[in-house]
């Protein structure tokens, strides 16, 4: 869907479709957040609906710079709106440290950090060689998007998705296999 045309519906007044790109828009933005943002389902939906109302106020207004990057100025927006509530949700620093909260000596978890990182590339190891390949790119570019993954491997946006899926459940259960050894 062309979004695009937001910005020109938004001037003309044209309810039809302005709810028309909002429906297609909306679950991209909850998607957005849920993946690169690790937002919970109703923490997304609520900053999703909440951009979108700051956005489309700033394009009815005639604030937007640059409205061909419609797409891009509302998932800052939305990103930047999940950053300010996560910051309001989290408490407030204090002077003293309350005995309850000490630290344990870090040495334990770097080593179980490293048996983790171990057993993982392990398990990686044993996929088909285009599976580690595949695998390799999500971890070297965690916030690529799908449609950049599936240009660079030749497949389809959803054949993309279900590989990664189905690759980390794979991993996954490697993973939980070899570590209750």
């Amino acid at each position: 869907m062309d979004y695009a045309n937001l910005v020109s519906a938004i001037q003309e007044n044209n309810t039809q479709e302005i709810n028309k790109i909002i429906e297609a828009l909306r679950p991209r933005l909850i998607a957005f957040l849920r993946i690169h943002m690790n937002a919970s389902r109703s923490d997304a939906e609520d900053c999703a609906q909440d951009s979108l109302l700051t956005s489309l106020e700033v394009i009815n207004e005639d604030r937007l710079n640059n409205p061909d990057q419609v797409v891009s100025y509302i998932l800052s927006v939305c990103r930047n709106n999940y950053l300010k509530m996560q910051k309001k949700k989290r408490p407030e620093a204090t002077d003293e440290i309350p005995d309850t909260h000490q630290q344990a000596p870090t040495q334990l978890q770097s080593l179980l950090d490293e048996e983790q990182e171990r057993l993982l590339e392990w398990c990686l190891g044993q996929l088909k060689e285009k599976y580690q390949e595949f695998m390799q790119y999500w971890f070297d570019h965690p916030d690529s998007h799908a449609k950049k993954v599936a240009k660079y491997f030749g497949i389809s946006v959803n054949n993309v998705w279900t590989r990664k899926h189905r690759l980390i459940q794979k991993l996954n259960d490697c993973y939980q296999e070899k570590s209750k050894l």
